[in-house]
């Protein structure tokens, strides 16, 4: 099994190859969803100009992919969307979204950011990911280490919302509320629903736990928002801290 990374790739697909590619990544999504949506590097649409992704190949099989966009905050500034991952039941338990979460980001900051900060967003309804995040990457609000936002959290947070919906799957009906990076409702009757008693999606820390379902209301459908940023030295921390 190989796991590829990919940027710019919409430089250099033509049509056929396009389709062939989604068409991939959809029997992916197909059997990870109920029904799969129609965003991101799963929509028939997506040209993959803003998309950085890793796919996980068995062969020449797609067995999984994680998926980000190259966003513009409201001063102009670049950040990544993380998002989107999928990993086929017959290869899950063997770490993959991991794996290429991981090699998508340490990828992305090595060809962009070397020795700067990639700044990043996140929106989740599952603990387990939201504490993830938290836990391991730098300057993440909301997260227990990290209580209130900059300017710089604020630009971000606010560009997703009012800019980028479509992009991440957010209703313009739902509410954003700034206060607490919470845009609610948002998952309410839909796929990505989770219940908070729910223990499949919470996380091994059980303060982590208490945190983020004391902060957002997932019975409600509630999706958080995070922003922090990461650079080549969180991965050094990582992997001898």
């Amino acid at each position: 099994m190989k796991i590829k990374y990919y940027q710019n790739l919409g430089k250099n697909l033509n049509e056929k190859t396009r389709k062939k590619l989604i068409r991939g990544l959809r029997r992916v999504g197909e059997k990870c969803f109920s029904e799969i949506p129609e965003y991101q590097c799963l929509s028939w649409d997506c040209d993959f100009k803003r998309n950085v992704i890793a796919i996980a190949f068995d062969n020449k099989k797609i067995v999984g992919f994680s998926s980000a966009l190259r966003l513009v905050d409201e001063w102009g500034e670049p950040f990544l969307h993380l998002g989107l991952t999928c990993v086929h039941p017959d290869y899950r338990g063997k770490g993959l979204t991991h794996k290429m979460a991981g090699r998508l980001m340490l990828e992305y900051v090595i060809r962009n950011r070397l020795f700067g900060k990639v700044w990043f967003s996140n929106i989740a309804g599952v603990v387990s990911s939201l504490g993830n995040v938290g836990k391991n990457l730098n300057e993440v609000f909301p997260s227990p280490g990290f209580l209130w936002p900059t300017d710089k959290h604020d630009a971000i947070a606010t560009t997703v919302a009012k800019r980028y919906r479509d992009m991440v799957h957010i209703g313009e009906e739902c509410e954003f509320d700034q206060n607490n990076y919470v845009f609610r409702g948002s998952a309410k009757g839909n796929m990505w629903a989770k219940a908070s008693n729910d223990t499949r999606y919470h996380h091994r820390d059980v303060g982590l736990n208490r945190f983020y379902l004391d902060w957002i209301d997932l019975d409600n459908g509630d999706e958080m928002i995070q922003v922090g940023n990461y650079s080549i030295f969180t991965f050094l921390r990582y992997l001898f801290g």
